[in-house]
């Protein structure tokens, strides 16, 4: 293309010396080489734009892609986690309102009160977005909907997941030093303090809050931006 527009601009400087044309001829002639050199150059310039586009695009589909993955795999980390919660609080409500009796049956038994300790790490896959993000990349995404969608979800909804989840270790935590401190102690005095049974009904309602935060913000979110990924990539 250089080349091209390097012959057409000496075509019309040989013309404008032509000393063998008329003045109009020579009009004529330069306004020519010049139509075609503003033509090759707009051409040059909307062909580079064209495949600096198609470059970025197919960068974001890649980054889409593997952002699905990551998302797969969140929905996963928090449905198992979910289920942790639903099943530890159903043990910790047991445990919050055994009674003397329950406590003394379970003792001629022979049994023990199964007291489960679960806390929640960190779940969501980030490393994508993060490094698409850093790139400088993000604006790329053409669907405006899209890009705020994961936006929250990475800016807003993650942040709070891994609140609430450190809150409620916290409190297991609490939970785990009253039962030190009554180590040796019989399962009623353990089982029956006032403030055990009420750091055990705290994680009990923590539990519960837990559970809707992945339901809204979590997994909700992340099937809707899944949803918006496979309606793009498929364009």
């Amino acid at each position: 293309m250089q080349d091209e527009i390097l012959k057409h601009t000496r075509k019309a400087y040989s013309e404008m010396k032509n000393s063998d044309h008329s003045f109009w001829h020579k009009v004529k002639e330069i306004s020519v080489e010049i139509g075609i050199i503003v033509f090759a150059v707009t051409l040059s310039i909307w062909l580079h734009g064209w495949s600096e586009h198609s470059h970025q695009q197919k960068e974001v589909k890649t980054f889409l892609t593997n952002l699905k993955t990551d998302l797969t795999k969140d929905i996963k980390n928090l449905n198992d986690d979910r289920g942790w919660y639903l099943r530890t609080n159903e043990k910790y409500k047991f445990i919050a309102n055994i009674t003397l009796f329950q406590l003394d049956s379970l003792t001629k038994n022979g049994s023990a009160v199964d007291l489960p300790i679960h806390t929640s790490g960190r779940k969501i896959s980030d490393g994508n977005y993060e490094g698409f993000k850093s790139s400088g990349k993000i604006g790329y995404i053409e669907n405006e909907e899209l890009k705020q969608l994961f936006i929250k979800y990475y800016q807003q909804s993650v942040p709070n997941i891994n609140g609430v989840d450190q809150v409620y270790n916290d409190f297991v935590f609490k939970m785990i030093d009253i039962t030190i401190d009554n180590a040796g102690q019989s399962d009623k005095s353990k089982y029956i303090n006032p403030k055990f049974r009420e750091t055990l009904n705290y994680i009990i309602m923590l539990g519960k809050n837990n559970v809707r935060v992945y339901d809204e913000y979590g997994i909700k979110e992340a099937k809707e931006i899944i949803k918006q990924i496979d309606k793009e990539l498929q364009k």
